[in-house]
Parts: C-alpha cells; structure tokens; sequence
C-alpha cells in the first residue's frame, strides 16, 4: 500500500466529505511516519477520487495547510510536504490533543452547542450582573480591536463565556471551558495561521451578531435573546463548508 493509499485507509468511518477529516488524517499520516518532508502529494483529481469527495474539498485542504507552512505548491508540478516539514509543526507548537480525532470538531460542537445554549439565554438575562455585561462589553471592543487571529478568537469565546458565566449554573460553565478547551487544542482547526491578520469585515460581521444579543440580555429581554442566538448558531452551522 502507498503512502496516499494509507492515507485514504484512514477516512474510513469518518465524514469524507469533511475537509478537517482529510486533513486530520494526513496530519495522523506525517506523525506516524508514514509521510516525509518532501514528499509529493497526489494531485487534486485523484485525491478526489481516493477520498470520494470534490476537488474544491481537496483544494481547501491543500490551502490550509499551505497557510501552516506544510505544505508546498509548485506551478506546474504538483504538492509537495515542506522540506522543512518538521521545524513548521514545531513553530506551530500545535498541541498533543491535535492529533487526536476523539476532539470534537467545530460542526458537531456547533450542533451540540445549538441544541441548548438559546434556550439558556433566558437564564443568563434573569441572573447576570453589572459585572458580567462590563465583561462581555469589553470583550466585545477586543473582537473590534483585535488584529490577530488568535485574539479575535479568544475574544470571541470570552463573549460566551461571560454569557454563560452570568446563568450561574456551575454545570454550564464546566460545559463551556470544555468547549474552549477542545478548540483551543486544535487551535481552531488551523483555518488560520493563529497570528495572522484579521480583516475588518470579519471583525464586523462578528460585532453585528454578537452586540445585539448582548444588548438584549442587558435589557432581560431573554426571548429576543434566545432567538438571536438560535439565528446566530444556525447560521455559522448552515455556512461551514470545510472546517467541522
């Protein structure tokens, strides 16, 4: 069996539509050995065929880890693994818990996270205090500040983490920091280089989501707040394409 045939081995039982499952199992295959630095990858078509998924699936993939320095694009030639392969995941200081595919993915975390935490807003409005709506506000002005990725993400989860800080329900908040947890020992999926810029369009599309759900559980107003949320997590679900 080929190295690109192993590769495509580890798919099985998994979403083979999923970029993040393509990815994570290239990652499996580098960590084993099973991969070099250097090694040419097959070309989109035919990791297509393998993974019985779509080339622009592929191509997803292969940008991704182009951005993480993994990965090497030549014109003409094909894709290549880094000659450098090793020092790149050793600059990335990417987590042990990266490797594994027991972590969650963003799509089933955003599926879980669906099914109760709208609901939960109307607990959040009735008990947060002064203190904690001072939080997410500033926490709200560092998504607008920041310029990195791994800020603007960090900022992000301290918004929700507030929210669910405020129910006052210690079993939410442990289900919360795991949440944080398995994103963070992924480092979000490396859909970005975790210092990379944020652009401003982002940040504000994030702002226009995030404010008025804030605004209304400063007003108590917990329906409003819940369906804010139920609309907020539906959409992140309904648009994710690549990473899960």
């Amino acid at each position: 069996m080929t190295n690109s045939d192993d590769i495509s081995q580890r798919i099985v039982g998994h979403d083979k539509t999923a970029a993040v499952s393509i990815y994570r199992a290239i990652m499996q295959s580098i960590r084993e050995g099973d991969l070099k630095a250097g090694d040419k990858l097959p070309n989109e078509r035919e990791l297509a065929r393998r993974f019985e998924t779509s080339r622009s699936t592929i191509r997803n993939v292969l940008a991704m880890m182009s951005t993480q320095g993994l990965v090497t694009r030549k014109v003409g030639s094909g894709s290549y693994l880094s000659d450098n392969l090793q020092q790149q995941l050793n600059v990335t200081d990417r987590p042990v818990a990266a490797w594994h595919t027991e972590v969650p993915t963003y799509s089933e975390i955003l599926e879980g996270r669906l099914l109760f935490e709208p609901v939960m807003m109307t607990l959040a409005a009735s008990r947060a205090s002064a203190e904690d709506f001072a939080t997410m506000r500033h926490h709200l002005q560092g998504i607008r500040e920041a310029q990195e990725w791994i800020l603007y993400k960090e900022h992000i989860y301290a918004v929700h983490q507030a929210i669910f800080a405020a129910t006052r329900n210690r079993f939410l908040i442990q289900i919360f920091d795991n949440v944080i947890a398995d994103r963070r020992a992924v480092q979000y999926d490396g859909q970005h280089s975790l210092h990379s810029a944020v652009g401003e369009m982002v940040r504000e599309q994030t702002l226009r989501e995030l404010t008025p759900l804030v605004e209304a559980l400063e007003a108590r107003d917990g329906k409003l707040a819940q369906k804010l949320a139920d609309d907020y997590f539906t959409r992140i679900l309904a648009s994710l394409s690549v990473y899960g």
